[in-house]
């Protein structure tokens, strides 16, 4: 979505709201496999020019499905995640990499929630915080309990299996 910022751009105090639905189902981030299609993405929020200093501030709710990283499960996975941002305009201060650039009178917010989404997020999402993930060996999944296969030694350790604890 291309928020006009016409009127805010030259007028320090001011500020546009939005209420959109973000697309979100390009989501360039490998755990994420779709959002839910029965709720939609919802971005509530404001672009505030704060003497001259444009701050964009929204609350994004979302329902992700992801696959777990230990067990490989698919799971809804809410997001509901404050956002905030800088704007500069292209060419003035964009040596800055903590803002994001908009061109003439209009900001691509959709762009920046995504942004915002994928850098929020963990590089590997659980199920659950105590997922026991899948044996490396038979590929069980050990949520359900513990699989049959026999612990392996360390060749280098075998000797140490021979002694006794008495």
């Amino acid at each position: 979505m291309l928020l006009d910022l016409r009127d805010i751009i030259d007028v320090p105090g001011s500020s546009v709201s939005f209420d959109f639905e973000p697309d979100l189902s390009r989501v360039p981030f490998g755990s994420i496999v779709r959002m839910d299609q029965n709720r939609p993405p919802k971005a509530v929020g404001s672009l505030f020019n704060r003497a001259g200093v444009l701050t964009f501030v929204a609350d994004l709710d979302a329902l992700c499905t992801c696959v777990c990283a230990r067990c490989l499960k698919e799971f809804e996975y809410p997001v509901n995640k404050q956002i905030s941002a800088y704007l500069t305009e292209e060419g003035e201060g964009s040596e800055n990499t903590d803002a994001y650039l908009f061109q003439g009178d209009k900001a691509d917010i959709n762009e920046i929630i995504v942004s915002e989404l994928v850098l929020g997020l963990d590089e590997r999402v659980l199920c659950r915080d105590d997922c026991a993930g899948l044996c490396e060996k038979c590929g069980s999944d050990l949520n359900h309990g513990s699989c049959n296969c026999k612990k392996s030694i360390d060749p280098r350790l075998a000797v140490l299996a021979e002694f006794s604890v008495d």
